[in-house]
């Protein structure tokens, strides 16, 4: 039945039944009406030919006479034309013989004309035996009044009626057909506009916002429907594209964020989390956890009644803020808010993770400071204050005593001047205060001047201090007095936790610089055969006044901050500690410090990042990270190298880091993504650790590259290299496929590990490339 699914057939079924229903009524009605008007005028005629029938007939005649004159009136008129007599008698008939007749007074038609003067009815005729329309009128122009009665019979009435409601009844049809084919044409235009607003509605519908829809001209509704709709669709349109840039906005600022940030609902549901909360919770990117309980993100008991506590408080009054202490010795600062609709209605709770675990840390190293600081005063203020009250208030009657006294307040004194002196320096050395000198050394003349310090203080102790300097070293690059200091820090413990007949050594020899190629390096080492240190003290031991026996170390005169000046004398001159110890087999410290740079002209010669054939084996052989593969001419120049991967935020961003460090005078390096995110926050961590900053990098999309300017583009990924767009010049493509870090899951120290890992291997493609 499709008239039930189309507009246009429940139009035009519609319009059919009403113009049919109006056709009977209209046909049914017209007919009665008709016949009213058609009787009533033939009523009328009736009467005025009965009053010219009575001109024409004589008063006096009665009988066979008048009967056959009757009979021509009535032949002539078509009707039947009857006489009668006041008494009801009938005179003459035009039909049948009068005295035969009965009588007529007691015919409707006839009393009606005796008291009003004219009658009239419709009924059956016994005398002629079918229904007749009566018309009678009283004479009284002769001497006896009479009834003159003209009828005629009601088939021919009928006859006359019948093609009367034809004719009417085939114009109703004529013009109702008329009108179902108007019906038909307006229904199907009809149909077609409303059907055209419900294929756009449909549209708007399934979220495409077409604008190509044209509405009508003129002023009726479904014009004005049709304009209102592709206003609607725009407007729509506008609103999704303003809805998705401010939904990007959000976006971008929640990967943005350093804080781990969790909105969920009024039951601790969890609604959404950004990039940052997985991490600190240690959740996969993978894992979804919409919908689920805010226990999934962390069972911790302290996160249990941290939720139970931000849902029983009335966050819109006041900013929840709580510190938790999680595992691993994690500690965050959570700020929470409520969420509400717009009729103020609460919809859940937006709870920021501020990670303090830094902050804990330095403010435990800042609280052990300053009890540190405070300890190591007031041990010798105590001291000299002691002695000088006992000079002051009760002077020993021996100048032997008194002398001794002064000696240990002098004593006293020193030490506090030291550590005084330490700790400015400390200060200056992490301040970055202090200016280093840029001079070339000879580590053997520093070597040597240090020795010749601590030979009288080694000889007392009985400890033998000697020295062991390869002969070809390079030339180091540093302050002088710096240097020294550090190395006299070094010496110093040695000799003073060495037993008497122990050893102190000072070593020196060229190693490979682990930054370039360019330059070389030395490695000065003191090694001694004291106590030795415990390995789990070994990684605390560059802290201030951080002591393994403290006892022994203050009885020594030590301030405990010599390692922790060391260690910044070493970070400003970009080298490298290390400490190896064993208990009762004594202690070695190593400092490594770069060489000055060869003096040879640089070139934009990137050495052919790929190699011919013959020189393919040797560097394979010399190199763990071989850039073989390819062949691509030896001494090929190259005015810029780009470093593509996917989102240019680890991988591409540490490698143009150590390129721009590398890089020969001339090459331009880049570092793009196809699909851009923010520098990631552990990749700017681990390059500070090599020495280099990138934080002041920022990501960026291929399109933002001097694309005609890059003549190697290395990709670090497989997805950046299927995706790697045409290049104009057409460069080399150099792959490295390295794993990316920020998709390392286990513990932070862990996913720390896993940037380091990529970070050296990084390093070392990049040196390999850069190599001169």
């Amino acid at each position: 039945m499709p008239w039930k699914h189309s507009l246009v057939a429940k139009f035009f079924f519609s319009y059919t039944g009403i113009v049919l229903l109006l056709l009977g009524s209209f046909f049914l009605y017209s007919g009665g009406v008709v016949k009213t008007l058609y009787l009533s005028f033939l009523g009328k005629k009736l009467q005025q030919e009965a009053k010219i029938v009575s001109r024409l007939l004589p008063p006096q005649l009665q009988g066979e006479v008048l009967d056959r004159l009757c009979r021509l009136i009535a032949t002539d008129l078509g009707v039947r034309l009857t006489i009668i007599a006041p008494d009801g008698k009938v005179l003459g008939d035009s039909e049948e013989s009068s005295p035969a007749m009965e009588n007529h007074g007691t015919r409707p038609e006839v009393r009606e004309a005796l008291t009003r003067g004219t009658g009239e009815s419709i009924r059956y005729s016994t005398t002629v035996g079918y229904e007749m329309l009566y018309q009678a009128i009283v004479d009284r122009s002769g001497p006896r009044p009479r009834i003159l009665r003209l009828s005629v019979p009601l088939g021919d009435i009928e006859e006359v009626l019948g093609a009367m409601r034809r004719a009417i009844f085939g114009g109703l049809v004529l013009i109702s057909t008329a009108g179902l084919v108007f019906a038909y044409l307006f229904s199907r235009r009809l149909g077609h506009r409303v059907g055209r607003i419900a294929d756009f509605s449909k549209e708007i519908a399934l979220g495409s916002f077409p604008q190509n829809f044209s509405p009508g001209t003129g002023a009726d509704e479904l014009t004005l429907l049709e304009q209102n709709l592709n206003e609607m669709s725009l407007n729509i349109r506008n609103k999704i594209k303003e809805i998705l840039a401010e939904k990007e906005k959000i976006d971008s600022i929640l990967r943005c964020m350093i804080e781990g940030l969790v909105v969920i609902d009024t039951r601790g549901t969890v609604v959404l989390l950004n990039d940052n909360a997985r991490r600190m919770f240690h959740l996969a990117a993978s894992q979804s956890l919409s919908g689920a309980s805010f226990m999934e993100v962390s069972r911790h008991p302290e996160m249990k009644k941290l939720v139970e506590e931000v849902l029983a408080c009335d966050c819109s009054r006041e900013c929840f803020s709580r510190e938790v202490s999680l595992d691993e010795g994690r500690w965050f600062r959570v700020n929470a808010v409520s969420l509400r609709d717009g009729d103020e209605r609460p919809l859940g709770y937006i709870l920021v993770f501020h990670d303090i675990t830094e902050i804990k840390r330095l403010e435990t190293v800042r609280a052990d400071f300053v009890a540190n600081v405070s300890h190591e005063l007031r041990t010798p203020l105590t001291a000299i204050r002691g002695y000088i009250e006992t000079l002051l208030r009760n002077p020993p009657s021996d100048p032997e005593e008194s002398q001794n006294f002064l000696a240990i307040i002098q004593r006293h004194s020193e030490r506090l001047g030291r550590l005084i002196d330490d700790l400015l320096t400390l200060s200056d050395l992490e301040s970055g205060k202090i200016q280093l000198a840029k001079e070339e050394i000879e580590a053997s003349d520093l070597i040597r001047r240090v020795e010749e310090i601590f030979k009288d203080q080694a000889s007392k102790k009985r400890v033998v201090l000697s020295h062991q300097i390869d002969p070809e070293l390079p030339t180091i690059v540093g302050d002088p007095d710096r240097l020294q200091q550090l190395l006299i820090n070094l010496v110093d413990n040695a000799v003073k936790y060495t037993a008497s007949g122990g050893q102190v050594k000072i070593t020196a020899c060229a190693v490979d610089y682990p930054r370039g190629a360019e330059r070389g390096a030395v490695e000065v080492a003191v090694v001694d055969t004291g106590c030795g240190i415990p390995e789990k003290d070994l990684p605390r031991l560059t802290e201030r006044f951080y002591r393994v026996d403290k006892a022994r170390s203050r009885e020594l005169g030590g301030t405990g901050l010599g390692l922790a000046i060391v260690k910044h004398i070493v970070q400003a001159h970009h080298g490298h500690l290390t400490i190896k110890s064993k208990p009762q087999q004594g202690t070695t410290v190593s400092v490594t410090l770069p060489g000055a740079v060869a003096d040879k002209p640089r070139t934009t010669d990137l050495r052919p990042w790929l190699w011919g054939a013959a020189a393919q084996e040797s560097s394979e052989q010399s190199s763990p990270h071989s850039l073989a593969g390819r062949s691509v001419v030896r001494g090929k120049k190259a005015n810029g190298v780009l470093f593509l991967c996917t989102a240019n935020s680890c991988r591409s961003q540490m490698a143009e880091g150590f390129a721009r460090a590398l890089a020969p005078e001339g090459v331009q390096i880049y570092s793009a993504g196809t699909a851009p995110k923010q520098v990631h926050l552990l990749a700017i961590r681990v390059m500070e650790e090599a020495g280099i900053d990138i934080s002041r990098q920022r990501s960026k999309g291929i399109e933002e590259i001097p694309l005609e300017r890059i003549d190697l583009v290395v990709t670090l990924c497989g997805e950046a290299e299927e995706s790697c767009p045409a290049f104009p010049g057409k460069p080399d493509h150099l792959p490295w496929p390295l794993p990316d870090p920020a998709r390392a899951e286990g513990t932070p120290e862990q996913v720390l590990q896993a940037f380091r890992q990529v970070r050296d291997e990084i390093r070392a493609r990049v040196e390999a490339l850069f190599a001169a």
